[in-house]
């Protein structure tokens, strides 16, 4: 029997004709839910007339609103440079969001982002608390069990020598000029409650006291039980007094130069359930502590050595904690093991924003660029907690590629705006729903 030869149809491509002939079209159809969240509904104009005080003159072109506005947008939308801001500026539809009359380039950015200093970057970093506790308003969580936060510390390399930049700590390219950013996460909306910029030889713990104390000023609500977390890097005397003196709990892991000696000569217990951990409790005083604390110790099992052994030699892996928790120590563990979720919202501030990715000569300028990168990451994190539970679980280049970068076209019939997209996009559903839901928040 011979088989038929299978001969495919062919496909007749037909040429298509560009030609310039529409009028207010946009890749970012997602940024104008964006602008009413922002300018309406958290009144980002008002607070930055209010608190932010810039040298500039009267008579200037752009607003500070239109500038920082920008560049909070080319974040959402995928920018990282001075230039590409710019690009952003050219779209009609954006003009018209910011009310400019022409595209704005990147020398006038780079400019205004100079003017600050330590105290205008303060400054700015009061709007960011003022939009939070608009937002925080909204939130009601249950008080049965503590609401967490997370420090963790975050390198960011550079190229050349802006102003502020250092060799330190840097695990990816050793020897690489950075900066070292402090950040804190509140771990049941996975927004970033405050963030710290510093030079890239600054040790991680260094003004954690300091910056512990400004964090409390923007929790949302006096009316909880908090907890928390920060690995080794934060186990300091002068943080642990400040989170005793405000009464709230701390679980910080150990960093002692003479940790396993001191564990070694510990009770071990064993865990009925898990044969190869062991746990202990014990209270220890450190050096210039004025009084011991609690410490809770964990070992796994790793190996067993017998071979050239009189006696078997047990190597374990140790984890060690200090905390004013009552928590049994396995739970203890666990607890601080979930802290590894913090290290995919810094990566989501860093690599899906672009946070610190836009870099002037400036320090106080690159501060600023970075306090905006993390304030456009809340935003669309506050944007989808308050409207959506579904789409802010995920990742903010997932949502920015189905709700931000999403084609459109601004129709205006009757002196009423209206907003034409894809009459099949897959999205239809969930894109007019969050942004029904932005219009109708009360903040």
């Amino acid at each position: 029997m011979v088989k038929e030869r299978y001969n495919p149809k062919p496909i007749k491509i037909n040429p298509i004709q560009a030609e310039f002939s529409d009028h207010h079209l946009t890749n970012y159809a997602g940024l104008i839910p964006v602008t009413d969240f922002l300018f309406r509904k958290l009144d980002f104009i008002k607070a930055l007339s209010d608190h932010l005080f810039l040298p500039i003159r009267s008579n200037i072109t752009f607003h500070n609103f239109q500038l920082f506005g920008l560049i909070i947008f080319g974040y959402l939308g995928g920018s990282t440079r001075l230039s590409h801001f710019e690009e952003l500026s050219k779209d009609r539809i954006l003009q018209r969001l910011l009310g400019l009359g022409k595209p704005i380039d990147e020398n006038t950015l780079g400019r205004r982002i100079k003017k600050f200093t330590f105290k205008s970057a303060h400054q700015f970093s009061t709007v960011t608390g003022y939009l939070q506790r608009k937002v925080h308003r909204q939130y009601s969580f249950s008080s049965a069990r503590p609401q967490i936060v997370d420090f963790d510390s975050s390198v960011r390399g550079v190229y050349g020598s802006p102003e502020g930049a250092a060799r330190g700590f840097n695990p990816k390219c050793r020897g690489q000029k950075s900066y070292h950013p402090l950040l804190a996460f509140f771990t049941k909306t996975k927004e970033c409650l405050h963030t710290w910029y510093r030079p890239g030889n600054t040790y991680t713990g260094n003004g954690a006291a300091e910056f512990f104390k400004e964090c409390v000023l923007r929790l949302p609500g006096s009316d909880f039980s908090w907890l928390f977390r920060a690995d080794s890097g934060f186990f300091q005397n002068d943080l642990l007094s400040a989170i005793e003196e405000y009464q709230a709990s701390y679980l910080v892991k150990v960093k002692l130069r003479n940790l396993n000696h001191l564990l070694s000569k510990q009770t071990w217990q064993s865990i009925p359930s898990l044969t190869n951990t062991e746990y202990c409790e014990f209270e220890h005083q450190c050096q210039g502590w004025t009084a011991p604390r609690k410490f809770v110790g964990i070992r796994i099992l790793k190996e067993i050595i017998t071979e050239g052994c009189l006696f078997p030699q047990y190597i374990y892996d140790y984890h060690c904690f200090v905390t004013n928790l009552e928590e049994a120590p396995l739970e203890i563990y666990h607890l601080y093991k979930d802290r590894a979720e913090c290290e995919n919202w810094i990566e989501a501030v860093k690599n899906q924003i672009g946070a610190g990715t836009t870099v002037v000569d400036h320090f106080w300028g690159n501060d600023v660029l970075w306090q905006l990168g993390v304030l456009a990451y809340n935003l669309s994190i506050w944007m989808r907690y308050l409207t959506c539970r579904t789409s802010w679980r995920q990742e903010p280049a997932t949502f920015r590629n189905w709700f931000i970068r999403t084609a459109g076209r601004l129709v205006c019939h009757a002196r009423k705006y209206t907003l034409k997209l894809q009459k099949h996009y897959y999205y239809r559903q969930q894109w007019p729903l969050i942004y029904d839901k932005i219009l109708c928040l009360q903040l």
